[in-house]
């Protein structure tokens, strides 16, 4: 199909819009010209995008279809078009950062506060998703860098820098006092009301294949899918959260959480930084590069 690109993105924008009459605005043609294209669209597709109603248009399964792809396309070309203002200056640019909240809570905030001050005119934009979702955008261009829990296995044209070693532990609020200093065997881990990840996390892999090794079979209380979450229902006292030691560090020093005498030899778990070494951006090359020489400070 030979379809003007112009359609795609007068589609693209109607969606991110979920409206004509914004994303005329964001385009700057009349709202009449957006209802055109829409329907040039459709007819060169030779298939319905919108189910029309009375108080809006919603996408239909084609559309939804559609937009995932030129939702990724349009994000590309974005990116595209940023990185050739960035190719001689710092002076404007984009930086596209994929990381978990956990860690952009606990770890990336104040990198990225110091390169805003450092750099006030490049633009930042944080991506939250699994890790194999923001790798496949990193491939695709769309990400510049990635931190994330480590090991995991990345692409052969990918990057990666060594952050910092982290340490998972057991941790209670004080109506588990009765747990404090008692040394605990790791049988007894299957009787905990464990608060802990999903499956397919990083953390959880290891713990499950610690449990597998041991012989143990564990049932979590409740699973979840940040850390975030864990902290404050373990805070809450809803049982034992499963957490980073390096990420409670507060919340251990002032007593709210206490670390369970458990040993748990899990395999080496660190947080790392990959990037796709195909990306030639100034702007990432410079965070990659403000990264490591902070790190060790």
């Amino acid at each position: 199909m030979n379809i003007n690109l112009e359609l795609y993105k007068t589609f693209y924008y109607v969606v991110k819009n979920e409206s004509i009459s914004r994303a005329s605005n964001e385009l700057s043609i009349s709202q009449p010209a957006v209802s055109k294209a829409i329907k040039n669209l459709e007819e060169q597709l030779n298939t319905n995008l919108f189910i029309r109603k009375r108080d809006g248009m919603e996408l239909t399964e084609a559309g939804s279809v559609l937009y995932k792809k030129i939702k990724d396309a349009m994000e590309l070309i974005s990116s595209a078009e940023n990185d050739l203002k960035v190719i001689t200056s710092m002076e404007t640019g984009i930086l596209n950062i994929g990381a978990s909240k956990t860690i952009l809570h606990e770890f990336l905030m104040p990198y990225i506060k110091d390169f805003h001050i450092k750099y006030p005119n490049i633009n930042i934009r944080i991506f939250t998703n699994k890790t194999s979702d923001l790798i496949t955008k990193a491939k695709m261009g769309i990400i510049d860098v990635i931190f994330t829990n480590m090991p995991f296995e990345i692409p052969n044209n990918f990057s990666s820098s060594k952050m910092m070693v982290l340490h998972d532990c057991f941790v209670a609020n004080n109506s588990y006092e009765y747990l404090k200093n008692k040394k605990m065997k790791k049988e007894e881990l299957q009787e905990l009301p464990l608060l802990i990840l999903t499956k397919g996390t990083i953390t959880r892999i290891r713990l499950d294949e610690y449990c597998q090794e041991n012989g143990l079979e564990i049932h979590p209380q409740m699973e979840f899918g940040s850390n975030t979450l864990i902290k404050e229902f373990t805070l809450a006292g809803f049982g034992i959260g499963m957490l980073t030691e390096e990420h409670i560090k507060k919340e251990l020093e002032n007593k709210e959480l206490f670390k369970l005498n458990l040993d748990l030899p899990l395999k080496e778990k660190y947080l790392g930084m990959i990037w796709n070494k195909d990306n030639k951006s100034l702007v990432a090359e410079n965070f990659i590069k403000y990264v490591k020489d902070n790190i060790a400070k």
